[in-house]
């Protein structure tokens, strides 16, 4: 019978062990998941935000009591986006938007860190008290300027949000929302918006930020239908608040477009014209194929104007982001096209990885440089291999 007892016992404490591995185990797996999601949109945020700064570290933290910040910006161990797993929970509760929610937040704390905001590092103006060197920090700047930069951090993190994939339209002031209650902040606190206020803003600059989105999106229409000045004024309004490596791009776009009616094609180039096709890019979708030809001496002084500003673009969107490829294979042909087919060549050559100098497109326009610089026989050998 003691024996029979001490079975059961043991068998008892096997099965509590074993279920307690299996929460352990679900909530390690819950766990996980969290920071694959996280890190998902970080990356994805990471890809059009274009910057010559190093992107900062993404961790997700969990502390049991409060205060704590949903989400914070921090220099203090190198440069940090810090998502307390409570945030995401509350993201959650958005559904099919949750990724959206979490994306408005981690772009919001994207835009201080690439826009060097040193005294704005929290969404939601969430509860200093327990970071004094913060507080003492953010105390040195006045209200307004808080606001300024807040407000500033809405809008382009809206429209990065926007433009990595996302859809937050309609979602930051409800997300403001229930963040404050979920977090237990108070609507007012002292030299910070209220939470109507700060609702506002967001919403506001969501107006701004969607309209921004607007002229990006219209420019791209302007573009495929030829109308390269309205695409130029488009894109340049879109860059009013948020310079962005593709708002540069497509201007240096639609510039050599407008170089290229009145361009003169030689010979060679009227007889292949497929081999001469320039592989400028508009968001992977277009390529340059010329429809008027005129007479590069009537129109050489306008057509070296557009291509010298299609040049500074392309160089603007580079340095946002120094592996933008589209932009190094924009240059190249740009090179080209002012007649100068080293720099092309060398343009090409400077892509990284290596792997990017081997695609289509560069592999393209480096055989129009090659020929131009009376390098037939490589242009010839790359012709042949790209099957053109």
């Amino acid at each position: 019978m003691t024996i029979l007892v001490s079975k059961v016992i043991n068998f008892k404490t096997f099965l509590l062990a074993v279920l307690m591995c299996s929460f352990s185990c679900l909530s390690l797996a819950q766990s996980s998941n969290t920071k694959k999601q996280v890190q998902f949109v970080f990356d994805k945020l990471i890809s059009v935000y274009g910057s010559a700064k190093s992107a900062p570290k993404c961790l997700v933290i969990k502390k049991a009591k409060f205060p704590v910040l949903p989400a914070s910006y921090s220099t203090k161990n190198g440069p940090t986006i810090q998502i307390d797993e409570a945030l995401y929970k509350v993201c959650q509760t958005f559904g099919k938007d949750s990724l959206n929610a979490l994306a408005i937040v981690m772009s919001h704390e994207l835009t201080h860190y690439y826009n060097d905001h040193t005294f704005c590092s929290d969404y939601a103006f969430a509860n200093f008290k327990s970071n004094t060197p913060l507080k003492s920090k953010i105390g040195q700047a006045s209200s307004s300027a808080r606001i300024e930069k807040e407000s500033e951090a809405d809008i382009k993190g809206f429209f990065y949000a926007a433009a990595a994939g996302f859809e937050p339209h309609g979602l930051q002031g409800l997300l403001i929302g229930k963040i404050y209650t979920a977090y237990k902040l108070s609507d007012e606190q002292k030299g910070y918006p209220t939470k109507k206020e700060r609702i506002a803003i967001a919403n506001n600059a969501e107006k701004i930020a969607a309209q921004l989105y607007e002229y990006f999106k219209n420019g791209l229409i302007a573009i495929e239908n030829k109308r390269y000045d309205e695409a130029i004024e488009l894109f340049t309004k879109a860059n009013s608040q948020v310079p962005f490596r593709e708002n540069w791009n497509n201007i240096g776009i639609a510039n050599t477009r407008k170089a290229l009616i009145l361009k003169e094609n030689s010979e060679d180039e009227k007889l292949f014209s497929q081999k001469f096709l320039y592989p400028l890019e508009v968001e992977n979708k277009s390529r340059l194929n010329k429809d008027v030809t005129r007479s590069l001496d009537d129109n050489s002084d306008e057509m070296l104007q557009l291509l010298k500003v299609a040049q500074k673009d392309f160089q603007e969107a580079i340095r946002l982001d120094p592996n933008f490829t589209k932009g190094y294979i924009n240059l190249a042909c740009v090179y080209d096209l002012l007649g100068n087919p080293n720099a092309a060549i060398g343009t090409i050559k400077d892509l990284k990885p290596i792997e990017q100098q081997k695609s289509t497109d560069a592999q393209r326009i480096l055989a129009i440089a090659y020929f131009h610089d009376k390098q037939e026989n490589k242009a010839n050998d790359i012709w042949n291999e790209l099957k053109i």
